[in-house]
This record gives structure tokens, sequence and C-alpha cells, in this order.
């Protein structure tokens, strides 16, 4: 284990140890509240009864079923199970085993408790009008006697739910009904009642659902006959109007007609189209002056060839007259007049052929428009044919489907009839509940195990919020850790049976005790912490009363002069003055006398008989204790008397209570600053110890005071166990 580790185990011990008694009585209380608790609760048997759902039938006849058979699903097994804790359910098992009269199930027959177990809860205390006021309920409203009835029988319905647990058991088809009574007979035929019942409950439901389903498909058979005829009429009706005997076989022949048509129409179109072109080519020709030549050939017209070769021939021969006979003799001249003659001819021969071209453009175009308009009508009649044979065909599938429907409807109603006779539930009981021998509630023992359990961890945990909730310091190396002041020591409390011995007597008394060890391990210090003598004059100061500042200062003072020392002490507070009764000494004439020169010094110098310790009380007087203390014969007196004595002893006032203790800080050469063990809050400390060092105070450490040893001891600081581990060497 490592170092961490250890140091933290031993923390937890310690804080475990110094918390034994709280922790020990939570544990008592705990353990014991529930061990009586354990004892007087009504031991309760548990019977079980199991019921398997089916996953396989008997299947007499050979059709589904109007209620389908239970799925083995986890699902479908959860929802059966909410069907057996069912409030419907429960009032139906109530009902048939009377337990409205059983006073386990119905409070108000129950007799009131008055034993002394029934005085343990407050609630029993205190009446229920109390209780639903401080809930804010609203007050009861007068009920009829059939809403009391009601109300009556929903708490015993209540009752008896919370006496039932159903689930599944694992993966299995098994349901697991368990039921816990007061008396084993009564867990076991209840147990076994709500078996019973649950199967009685599904041939119930089997039954209603058929007869439902049987008076649904009468009306439902009833109205497909009357639909079923209603669309078979409507389809002969309409074939015998739109007149379709044969629709398919009418469908094709006005198809083939239109396929043909079609063919001649697109012929038509490509003659009339080549017509149009011709003609316009030949148009073209005949406006050019060298296109009548070429029409020939276009035409392919012997006619045309033939007068355009004779033009061809009269043109050379009027060529050869010109060359031979000159441009005026009559044969040139006959020979052209016969030339334009011909080229007359020839132009109206071409005339003649554009008209007849353009007549067959015509002609072609009137065959063209007769077969779209043809086409068109047949088109037409082809669509409106379609749309008949469509309406005609959905009247016939509604005919159709109803049809279909009507005989489906019928044959299931008479399944269902033959069906009703032959219901069987779909779970049966694998296993009957036994009457229970021996309780099943409560386990004492295990109350018991976890109350002490419970009981331990509270008390730890209240110890752990102890522990965190001290605000004061434990140990002088938290302080010193805090502040930055050295450590003094720590001054052991004294015991019980010494409590009414003054410290200052019991250091003198015991010298051999922890408490002197404490006030001589003090005296040593300050001997090293002023080796050369001269800081003689120091003051016993704290934050607030109460933390043993006067005790500690009283002892300490003996001890040192009971070591040769000489020594004076004074009481500095004038308003307790408390530290003369632990001295055994008076308080007649006091500093008071002598800072107001009432007295000199000497007067008032007060020697203890057992040490040789010389005192001055505060005085009689108390009137403005801060301008005394501040006054210059405070000043002088203590200059005085730090040369006359080894140690000047101051005990102070605390420093937040009042402000002479400021003062006094001032004129001590050392501060001694006590600090109450694990009580004084750490802010209160610090902020006395702040008071003192900005009076200007030299804090020379902090001393602990009325520390518990044993307590200390279990603290993981480095002084822990300081005095209680070397117990052996005090004799307290």
């Amino acid at each position: 284990m490592s170092t961490a580790a250890a140091s933290a185990v031993r923390r937890t011990t310690g804080m475990l140890l110094r918390h034994k008694l709280l922790i020990g009585t939570v544990i008592v209380l705990g353990t014991g509240i529930a061990g009586l608790v354990a004892l007087r609760m009504t031991p309760l048997y548990t019977a079980q009864t199991l019921i398997m759902v089916e996953h396989r039938k008997n299947q007499v006849m050979n059709y589904q079923e109007v209620v389908s058979g239970l799925s083995t699903e986890l699902g479908a097994l959860q929802s059966e199970v909410a069907i057996l804790k069912s409030p419907a359910f429960a009032e139906k098992v109530v009902d048939k085993l009377g337990l409205m009269n059983d006073p386990e199930f119905n409070a108000a027959l129950r007799p009131e408790q008055t034993n002394w177990f029934y005085y343990l809860n407050p609630k029993n205390l205190v009446p229920d009008s109390w209780w639903n006021s401080a809930r804010g309920d609203r007050p009861e409203i007068a009920l009829s006697p059939e809403e009391k009835t009601a109300n009556e029988r929903t708490s015993v319905v209540n009752s008896f739910i919370e006496n039932l647990a159903v689930r599944p058991q694992g993966r299995s088809y098994v349901i697991a009904v368990d039921f816990d009574s007061e008396d084993p007979r009564k867990a076991s035929l209840i147990a076994n009642t709500i078996g019973e019942m649950y199967l009685v409950d599904q041939l119930d439901e089997k039954f209603k659902a058929a007869k439902r389903a049987t008076a649904w498909l009468e009306e439902r058979i009833t109205e497909l006959r009357r639909e079923a005829k209603t669309t078979g009429e409507a389809a002969e009706k309409y074939r015998a109007e739109s007149g379709l005997t044969n629709a398919n076989g009418e469908t094709t022949l006005i198809a083939q007609q239109l396929a043909e048509l079609n063919t001649s129409y697109v012929l038509a179109r490509t003659k009339r189209q080549e017509a149009e072109a011709k003609l316009r080519e030949v148009s073209t020709l005949a406006q050019s002056p060298r296109g009548v030549s070429a029409i020939g050939d276009v035409l392919g017209s012997p006619l045309i060839q033939a007068l355009r070769q004779q033009e061809v021939e009269l043109q050379r021969k009027i060529a050869d007259a010109a060359n031979k006979y000159g441009a005026r003799h009559p044969t040139l001249t006959a020979l052209q007049s016969e030339l334009r003659d011909l080229q007359g001819q020839i132009k109206a021969d071409v005339g003649r052929i554009v008209q007849n071209l353009s007549n067959e453009v015509e002609l072609e175009r009137g065959r063209e428009a007769a077969l779209k308009t043809n086409l068109d009508q047949l088109q037409a009649q082809r669509n409106q044919q379609q749309e008949s044979n469509v309406t005609l065909r959905t009247l016939e599938r509604d005919a159709e489907t109803s049809q279909t429907m009507y005989e489906a409807m019928l044959t299931r109603f008479q399944e269902i009839a033959g069906q009703t006779e032959i219901q069987q539930p779909d779970a049966r009981i694998v296993s009957e509940a036994a009457i229970p021998l021996n309780p099943s509630q409560p386990n004492k023992k295990m109350i018991v195990l976890l109350a002490l359990v419970a009981s331990a961890t509270l008390g730890v945990l209240l110890a752990m919020l102890r522990e965190q909730s001290e605000r004061g310091f434990r140990s002088p190396h938290q302080f010193e850790t805090a502040t930055g002041v050295r450590s003094l020591g720590i001054v052991p409390a004294i015991g019980r049976r010494r409590r009414g011995t003054s410290p200052a007597a019991y250091a003198i008394d015991k010298p051999m005790s922890a408490f002197a060890e404490a006030m001589q391990n003090l005296r040593t210090t300050l001997l090293l912490a002023n080796p050369d003598g001269h800081q003689r004059v120091i003051l016993f100061s704290s934050s607030v009363p109460g933390e043993g500042k006067s005790s500690i200062a009283a002892a300490f003072a003996r001890i040192c002069a009971n070591a040769g020392q000489k020594t004076i002490i004074l009481d500095c507070d004038m308003r307790r003055k408390g530290l003369h009764p632990m001295l055994g000494l008076e308080n007649r004439h006091g500093l008071y006398e002598v800072l107001s020169g009432e007295c000199a010094p000497n007067e008032v110098i007060q020697t203890d008989p057992r040490t040789g310790l010389h005192f001055i009380a505060s005085g009689r007087g108390s009137a403005l204790p801060q301008d005394m203390l501040g006054s210059s014969r405070m000043h002088q007196l203590i200059s005085r008397l730090a040369l006359e004595y080894d140690r000047v002893i101051l005990d102070s006032p605390p420093v937040l209570a009042v402000s002479e203790g400021k003062l006094l800080a001032a004129l001590a050469d050392q501060t001694v600053f006590i600090v109450h063990w694990g009580k004084t809050k750490r802010e209160t400390a610090m902020a006395g110890l702040k008071e003192i060092v900005e009076a200007g105070g030299e804090v020379v450490g902090v001393l602990f005071s009325q520390v518990d040893i044993r307590r200390h001891a279990q603290y993981e600081f480095p002084d822990s166990g300081r005095y209680h581990g070397y117990r052996r060497y005090y004799a307290n």
C-alpha cells in the first residue's frame, strides 16, 4: 500500500474513532427500531399459480378464429399480465370470493388497534382532519350511501391488487401469479381462483366477440346482397343502352378499318405533295426564257420534245439563210415567221400542261380531305366505343366485387356459426397453488441486516458531516499553516474527576501530570525564545472569553515561581476579575488602585503561600479600564516590575470583546495567544490574532488549551498523539 493510501486509511479510521459514539448510537437506534418493526409485522403467506399461454392449438375446424390466439411474444405476455392486474379483473375475483366482507381487505371491518406499537406511529396520534389540512386537502364532502359503498369497493380492489404479483417467468410462455395473505389457505384459494377466472374470462370474451361478429356479419351480408343485385342490374342496363353485345369484336373491326383508312390517307397525302412539287417546278421553268426547253425533260412529254427539235432545226436554217441570202431575203423572212408560229404553239402546249397539273393537284387535295374526314369520324367512333367499354367493364367489376364480397361474408358467417360451440381458452393452468407452509414476509433477518447497513451508513455520513462542520482548529499545525504563527504546544484538558480543581492548583498538586508538563514545555520554549532574558513581560491573550487564558496564565506563573524564578502575575481584566480565586487570594486592592494613585505597588502585591508567586489583583474599581491600562502609570508600572522580576505575566481580557487587550499587547515583550482546541471558530481566532498584531503586539506563538488528548491522538497531524502516546510517563 502506498504512503498516500495508508495515510488516507489512517485518517478515515481516526475519523470513525472520533465519532464512534455517534455512529454507535445511530446503529443501535436504527437496528433496534427495525427489529421492533420486524417483530410486530404481520406474517404473510404467498401462494403461486402458474398459467401457460398456449402456443399450440387443437385445430378442430380449418378456418380463422374470430378472436385470434394469444401471441407468445414478450409484448403479448405483458398485455396478459396487465389484464390479470387490472382493477376490472380484480373486481370479478373480489365479487366471486366475497372479499368485501373480509377484514383483511376491507379496512372498515378491522377493529381499532390500541396496543403500544400502534402509538409509535405519529400519524395515529393526530386526527385525519389535521393531516388533511396540513397537506392542503379539501374538506371531506358528505357522500351518499351509494358513493360510500363505491369508495369502499374501490379500496378493497386496491388492497387486493397490492397483494397480487404477476410476472412472466423468464423467456418461457408461463405467467406466475403470486398472492399474499395473512391466511395460507386464503392465499391458496385466491391464487387458484385467479387462474380459473382468467380462463373463464378468456372464454367469455371469445363468446362475446363471436356474438358481436355474427350480428355484424348478418347486417353486412344483407347490405352486400342488396349491393350485388344493384351493381349487376346497372351493368346489364348500361350494356343494353350502349348496344355493346360483343365489345371486343367490334373494337377489333374498327381498329382494322382505321388502319386501312390511315394507309390510304398517307398515300393520298404523298400523291398530293408530289403533284404540288411538280406544279411548282413547271411553273418556275415556264417563267424562265430557257425553261421551256427543260419542261419537256421534266414532264417527259414527246410533243414538247418534238416541237423543241423543230425549233432547233428552224433556228439552224435561219442562221444558214442569213449567212447565205442576207437579212432581207424572203426565204429568211419565211423561216422567221415559221419559227414564231412554232414557239407560240410550244407556249400554248406548256400552258395546257400547267393547267392539267393544277387540276391534278386540286383533285389530290380533295381526295386527301375526304380521307381525313372519314378517318376523324372513325376515330371519334372508336373513342366513344372505348369509353363505353371502360364504363361497362367498371360496372361489371363492381358487380363482380360485390358478389365476391357477399359470398366471402356468407362463408365467414357460416364458419363463425360453427365456431361458437367449440371455443377453447388460449391458456391453461400448469400448476395450481398449494397451501404455503412458511410465511414469505417479512424477512426479519434481512430487515435487521439492511437496517444495520443503512444505520451504519447513516452514522458514517453524520460523522463525516460533523467532521466537515467543525470550524475550530484541531491542531497547532493547522493554525501555523493558516497564519504562519509558530506553535507553542497544546495544553491537555484536566480529567472529569478533577473538574472542581483549579488548573493553577492542579499544576502544583500533580507536577508529573500531562498538564504540568505542558506548562513546563511552555516555560522552556519561552526561555529558548529569549536566551538573553531581556523579554520578561509576557501577555496571555485570546480572542473571546472561555478559552482558558486566565487558568493557563495562573498555572504558568506558579510553575515559573516554583522553579525559582521571581515571578509576578497581574490580573488586567478589570471587568471580570477572575484570577484571584484561582490562586486562592483576595481582591481587596489591586491594579485599579495603583493606576488611580490610591495605593503604591508594594501595598497591593500579594504572595502565593505555596509557590512564592507575587500577585496583583485587578482591584475593586472598574471605571474606564481602557484609560487606566493605557495610561503612563501603567507603562511605568510595567517597566518597574520588569526590572524587579524575572517574569512579569499579564492576564489580558479577550481582544475581540474589549479594547484593553490591544493596549496590553503593545506593553508586553511577548504575547502567548490562547485558542480553545476545536471550539473557537477559525475566523474568530484569526481575527483576534490580527487585532493583536495590528496593535503592535509581539506574538511569540499560539497555545491550544483544553485539548482532549485521546481525540487529538486520532487525527493525522504532526503533533497528534502527543501526551496520549506517552501517557505512561505522566501521573494524571
